[in-house]
């Protein structure tokens, strides 16, 4: 496989899905193809599961560059599918030369989306928490990127710098890769 496998993850309502369509727009326009596994929590009482992820993607659905696929996570804990790392082989296979790997809405233990992807976004929004928050172990941890989505939105500022405390405080060898920390409004 020599796609590049993008990990989106964070709390539900955060946007993922909308960044994730934003991005398959932008890919798109440099002329890549693109897979995209969205992965829809599934009922615990039925094993049912909406998997409406890929509504929020409707742009594309007509688009031959880009295959679009919602996964149910059918119980599998960790935000993915289990059967998540065969789907982004085949899509590697089938000549996608990005894979995003939109995860269910995860709290701060579902970090098995960093095993997967090459890079992982962790997306936060504003009014999600507090400094506190921000310093817990878990998914924030997982991030190559961090993006303080809805940055138009009252918070977004403090968000920001919370992340940028909690990189600061951990400790990195030289030359060792420090999380970027950027605001966007999907």
């Amino acid at each position: 496989g020599q796609a590049q496998v993008v990990g989106l993850t964070g709390s539900p309502g955060v946007g993922k899905s909308t960044t994730t369509n934003e991005l398959v727009r932008a890919l798109r326009a440099r002329g890549h193809r693109v897979g995209v596994l969205a992965v829809d929590p599934s009922s615990p009482f039925t094993g049912g599961a909406i998997l409406g992820d890929r509504v929020r993607m409707q742009d594309h659905a007509t688009d031959p560059g880009v295959y679009i696929r919602s996964m149910s996570s059918r119980g599998h804990l960790g935000g993915l599918a289990a059967a998540t790392p065969q789907a982004v082989r085949v899509l590697e296979g089938a000549g996608c030369d990005v894979v995003l790997v939109e995860t269910v809405g995860v709290g701060q233990a579902e970090v098995e989306v960093a095993s997967l992807a090459d890079t992982t976004l962790v997306l936060l929004a504003p009014g999600m928490g507090d400094a506190i928050q921000a310093v817990k172990a878990g998914i924030l941890e997982i991030a190559d990127v961090f993006v303080v989505n809805k940055a138009d939105r009252d918070g977004a500022d403090a968000t920001y710098r919370d992340i940028q405390g909690m990189i600061a405080l951990g400790e990195r060898a030289a030359g060792q890769w420090r999380p970027l920390v950027t605001r966007a409004i999907a």
